[in-house]
């Protein structure tokens, strides 16, 4: 399907939905990276000849201004179109659970979590432009198969200091891949705790995520977000990997996430 067959096509639309910019500009990335894949979901028109499915993949292909290979439906029984993408969505767990993993909500948010941190560490990990695809999941595990054996630690993790799970499974990852030296004193001490002195990172991390998810009399928890926790714990765990002291651990939100001493 080509930029201007597409166009064509699109002159065709007579009825249909109202066109979702984010969508285009999500569909058009994936067409420019090569990740968009042909399946049975591609432009249908009625038995009239109106465009009755596809108009966002279209729009997309004009705007990543590349040909891609697309399925085409004709002779679509008039009608058809109150039907059409109204089944569930595969989420990234979904699409896991498919390729047969475990844990797959967990493992899923643990990837997504490490492709954010690799591709947007200045940006905001929430909102549409902070949406990783399932495709790019699926592919960011095949490149850190590793992060499936840090869902325990991560589960360990957020009980003894209430840190988001996958929050703290991802950053443990990254930090263990990062390093070359034996981490079991980061990890016993973030845990455990004991035996910690003030102004040691560890125990600054176990206060600051302590504070964050106590509940004070007729206060509700705080709200939690994955990019805060990730670049506290890295935070902290730069300073101890640097033997410096942490008097305090503060987090802005507009600050880039750190990258990992080694």
């Amino acid at each position: 399907m080509t930029p201007k067959k597409a166009g064509e096509y699109l002159e065709r639309n007579t009825a249909n939905r109202p066109l979702s910019k984010r969508t285009v500009r999500d569909f058009a990335e994936a067409m420019r990276r090569g990740d968009w894949q042909v399946t049975h979901q591609g432009i249908a028109f009625d038995t009239t000849g109106a465009l009755v499915d596809g108009q966002h993949r279209l729009a997309a292909i004009i705007e990543a201004g590349i040909p891609v290979e697309m399925t085409v439906f004709t002779e679509v029984p008039v009608g058809a179109f109150d039907v059409l993408d109204t089944g569930k969505r595969r989420n990234a767990a979904d699409a896991l659970a498919i390729e047969g993993e475990k844990s797959a909500v967990m493992l899923a948010a643990m990837v997504r979590t490490v492709w954010l941190y690799e591709q947007r560490p200045e940006m905001s990990w929430s909102g549409g432009d902070a949406a990783v695809t399932n495709h790019q999941i699926v592919q960011t595990l095949e490149q850190h198969p590793k992060l499936r054996d840090f869902v325990a630690v991560g589960e360990q993790i957020a009980t003894a200091t209430g840190m988001i799970k996958s929050a703290a499974a991802a950053a443990s990852y990254l930090v263990t891949q990062a390093s070359g030296r034996d981490l079991s004193p980061w990890f016993d001490g973030i845990i455990e705790g004991t035996g910690l002195t003030k102004g040691d990172p560890r125990l600054m991390f176990r206060r600051v995520m302590f504070n964050h998810t106590r509940k004070q009399a007729g206060q509700p928890l705080r709200r939690r977000e994955t990019r805060e926790h990730v670049t506290l714990y890295l935070k902290a765990f730069n300073a101890w990997a640097t033997d410096t002291r942490l008097p305090q651990l503060r987090y802005t939100p507009r600050e880039p996430v750190p990258p990992v001493a080694a």
